[in-house]
């Protein structure tokens, strides 16, 4: 299991960032995803493996002037 947004989701052997975001519903664009406290941005999401029982903050892309 790992920790997504503060919910449990299953986890899965060989995941990235980018493939737990295709299986989340009513996600917002995210340019940064904070894996066990450590920042990744979206060009490494497919690179970035998940390891069992870890902590991820979706931190969506906030524009303003």
């Amino acid at each position: 299991m790992i920790e997504v947004n503060e919910k449990k989701v299953p986890w899965s052997e060989n995941m990235t960032i980018a493939s737990l975001l295709l299986t989340l519903e009513k996600v917002e664009f995210c340019a940064v995803v904070r894996l066990n406290g450590k920042l990744v941005s979206s060009p490494n999401f497919a690179k970035a493996t998940i390891p069992d029982n870890s902590k991820i903050q979706l931190l969506p892309l906030v524009a303003g002037g």
